[in-house]
């Protein structure tokens, strides 16, 4: 009975920050879906405002799971390789897709590309990381971990990611890219080491985009 009462908090664990985002998600995009002032821009606008109403329930469910993280590894020298990774792979990608002339291929969702350069550099260097980083591996892999092993976690939440981003080439990508991130989550017991890589992940796929 022990056994069987922990499985269903364990579960409970995990539906929770899924349910509430999807909640998140309908009182953001039902509003929105009904007015046209935010033009071309409204994917960014969504994302920016889901951010602002999720990210401190996330944070505070991140901070309450610090007694099953073991002891933080964070410096200097594992942020700037979190960077370097985060942008090198990303530029890498991209390149390859130019070169490739892959139809539809692109490194984030194109509809976040809208002109608007101040509100994309704030979504995709800010809200977008710091959104799904916390959601993603700081507080959902975590919690699956309590289930499964860690690979399987890793997996599971990575899989998650990658249906997150709807399109094949961009969700097979961010499948991948999700493993790489649980990865950081694992071996540095920090959020930030996969924010970081996001962040220049982004930048990257910013850069190419402009330039």
């Amino acid at each position: 009975m022990k056994g069987e009462k922990k499985l269903k908090i364990r579960i409970r664990r995990i539906l929770f920050p899924i349910l509430f985002c999807l909640a998140v998600a309908c009182i953001i995009e039902l509003p929105l879906a009904q007015t046209t002032i935010f033009g071309d821009d409204v994917i960014l606008w969504d994302t920016l405002f889901r951010s602002v109403i999720a990210v401190p329930m996330l944070v505070h469910l991140y901070r309450e799971d610090s007694v099953f993280r073991g002891k933080e590894h964070w410096n200097g020298k594992i942020a700037a390789a979190a960077f370097f990774s985060g942008a090198g792979i990303s530029l890498a990608f991209g390149l390859a897709v130019r070169a490739l002339q892959i139809s539809g291929a692109a490194l984030t969702d194109e509809s976040l590309f809208t002109g608007n350069l101040w509100l994309e550099a704030v979504v995709l260097l800010a809200a977008s990381p710091i959104l799904e980083e916390y959601f993603f591996r700081g507080v959902l892999y975590g919690r699956c971990k309590e289930l499964v092993s860690a690979p399987a976690a890793a997996f599971m939440t990575a899989a998650f990611f990658g249906v997150f981003h709807w399109d094949l080439v961009q969700g097979i990508y961010s499948f991948f890219m999700g493993l790489l991130l649980a990865y950081l989550m694992e071996k540095t017991n920090t959020v930030k080491a996969p924010v970081v890589f996001h962040f220049a992940a982004n930048l990257a796929a910013l850069v190419l985009e402009v330039f």
